[in-house]
């Protein structure tokens, strides 16, 4: 019998694995060519979260994180906020008293449930009006040098 072939039915069923996607859009832009290395690993990590209806809900602590290849609080709280100032994640809840963990959503997906999250400022595809600060490209052209 000759294994070099699969069968359809199997070529079928290999594309019911979950994945996660950006769309080549949002990996195109500006916005995420600005990105730093550990961003972009936390953006991977929060899209692989995503289902159909979850967006809102996602997560960055450092206890999920950490696992996943960052090596301090610190990297990752520089990479949530810049996720947040390139206009790729939208902090849909703070983390709360009771320990609950912060939410994030991306913005380049509709958030389906809404109940109990902060979206007053939330604006779909917010990394389209990222703009690139002149001042910042001076202090890196300078530290460069």
């Amino acid at each position: 019998m000759n294994n070099s072939r699969q069968s359809p039915k199997k070529n079928k069923s290999s594309l019911n694995h979950p994945y996660a996607a950006i769309e080549h859009r949002v990996i195109d832009s500006p916005a995420f060519a600005d990105l730093s290395h550990s961003s972009i690993r936390l953006l991977l990590i929060m899209v692989r979260q995503l289902t159909r209806t979850n967006n809102g809900q996602l997560q960055a602590t450092w206890s999920y994180c950490k696992t996943r290849g960052f090596g301090s609080e610190n990297t990752l709280r520089v990479a949530i906020a810049e996720l947040i100032s390139h206009g790729f994640i939208y902090r849909t809840r703070s983390r709360g008293s009771n320990k609950q963990w912060a939410k994030y959503a991306v913005t380049w997906v509709s958030i389906k449930k809404r109940e109990g999250l902060f979206l007053d400022g939330f604006t779909f595809d917010a990394w389209k009006h990222w703009k690139n600060h002149p001042l910042k490209n001076a202090v890196s052209d300078q530290q460069k040098a």
